[in-house]
């Protein structure tokens, strides 16, 4: 076989063995006696420099998991209660027993949810707003990981060129000024939520397992991600 075709076969049986079905990514999301039905979400791990990342994360969080099919607890009131015991960074909740959500939430799972980038880069023309987001389901049961996945979503704020370079300076510096980071963060959500098996208020429930759309080093790069907070 001619070695330029060989290469590309070759790359494209590496890229398939990466990745894995929902079953195969997630079982215990399949398993009767683990699948959560509620979630709670604990103050996000923010790593990056935006000092409110973290608040506007919480926003958006709840609906795609409840699309998805699970009940999330209300975050206003769950937050509130942290709160009131001096927790306002999920990094103060990482070794915390799972079992203690269960007790004081009655939450199946509990979901960290890492910031790792939040971020303008801009260089006089080229400019872009990144979201880079990961997630840690766990068993309040088994402290087990249930889901796991990073999410990226990188914006290109550069405006089409008009042929004035000092315009199209000012264009792209306003326009990377005035994004909105909420809706990237939506789409951060949703992204990573088609990773995850449906729930159990979903119609679809259980119909998901053979969907093979989880890249193995996303999702062990997300448990890596939440470490110690660090």
């Amino acid at each position: 076989m001619n070695k330029l075709i060989l290469v590309p076969i070759l790359l494209v049986l590496a890229a398939c063995q990466a990745i894995e079905t929902k079953r195969e990514a997630y079982p215990s999301m399949y398993d009767p006696a683990l699948k959560p039905l509620s979630i709670i979400v604990v103050p996000a791990i923010n790593k990056s420099t935006a000092a409110d990342a973290g608040d506007l994360i919480t926003a958006t969080i709840p609906q795609p998991f409840a699309d998805n099919g699970y009940y999330v607890l209300p975050l206003p009131i769950v937050h509130k209660i942290f709160q009131d015991e001096g927790i306002v960074d999920g990094t103060q909740m990482i070794n915390a027993p799972a079992s203690m959500f269960k007790n004081v939430f009655g939450a199946d799972a509990v979901l960290y949810v890492t910031i790792d980038a939040w971020e303008t880069n801009y260089i006089v023309l080229a400019a872009n707003v990144t979201v880079g987001l990961s997630y840690v389901l766990r068993s309040t049961t088994t402290d087990q990981v249930l889901w796991s996945y990073k999410a990226r979503q990188v914006v290109d704020t550069a405006g089409q060129s008009s042929g004035f370079l000092l315009l199209d300076v000012i264009k792209t510096a306003v326009a990377t000024a005035m994004t909105d980071y909420l809706p990237i963060a939506y789409r951060a959500n949703a992204q990573a939520v088609t990773t995850m098996p449906f729930g159990g208020y979903h119609p679809q429930v259980g119909t998901d397992g053979n969907a093979g759309v989880v890249l193995k080093s996303v999702k062990e790069d997300a448990v890596k991600d939440l470490g110690d907070g660090s």
